[in-house]
């Protein structure tokens, strides 16, 4: 399902998980990591919504 700009709590956290886990290797205030957090984004306002989901669409080779 597509979102307009709105998460539930529970979305929250999935997409914090996401860049928590996808993202450890990264400085916080890194470019890269802010890039990271704008492709999770992307990929859940576009339907993809679970841990598994975002991390299979970001690792692909």
């Amino acid at each position: 399902m597509r979102h307009n700009g709105y998460a539930t709590p529970e979305q929250l956290a999935i997409l914090a998980a996401a860049l928590k886990e996808l993202g450890a290797d990264l400085p916080l205030a890194s470019p890269e990591r802010e890039t990271l957090a704008a492709e999770i984004m992307t990929l859940f306002e576009n339907g993809i919504e679970t841990l598994n989901e975002i991390k299979a669409a970001l690792l692909k080779p």
